[in-house]
């Protein structure tokens, strides 16, 4: 399965941002985008996937941006827009939730507030990837 790069969430966060990736790179908690672009890809003791499928990597790659926080402002639309990538580069397909906009919107805003757990997250996107 294909990851997400640095450099491809610093292309993601320029287009929402309207910041050259080269000056969002200092602007940036480079430690803290890796561990997110990371995290959906980790194996437990055994060496299994941590997270199978493509919903669940992609499920936590969005819960991680959005919990880590690493750009200075945007972090929820980027990692939105990082996960439906994800989706999209591994031959996945999202189709949105009943609620559109406004339900991703109150989702993501729940989650960033820790009202939503990333397993709840995790189902939620998983109803939503084919």
């Amino acid at each position: 399965m294909e990851q997400l790069e640095l450099e491809d969430l610093l292309l993601i966060g320029e287009a929402v941002l309207g910041m050259a990736a080269e000056a969002l790179v200092g602007a940036t908690r480079l430690s803290l985008a890796r561990s997110a672009l990371d995290a959906p890809f980790a194996a437990d003791g055994r060496g299994r996937d941590r997270y199978p499928g493509l919903a669940a990597k992609a499920a936590v790659l969005c819960s991680r941006l959005v919990r880590n926080h690493p750009l200075p402002d945007g972090n929820k639309r980027v990692a939105l827009l990082a996960m439906l990538e994800l989706i999209a580069r591994n031959g996945g397909r999202w189709t949105p939730p009943p609620g559109g906009q406004d339900e991703i919107a109150t989702t993501l805003e729940r989650l960033a507030a820790r009202e939503l757990s990333e397993t709840a997250f995790g189902a939620w996107v998983r109803e939503r990837v084919g």
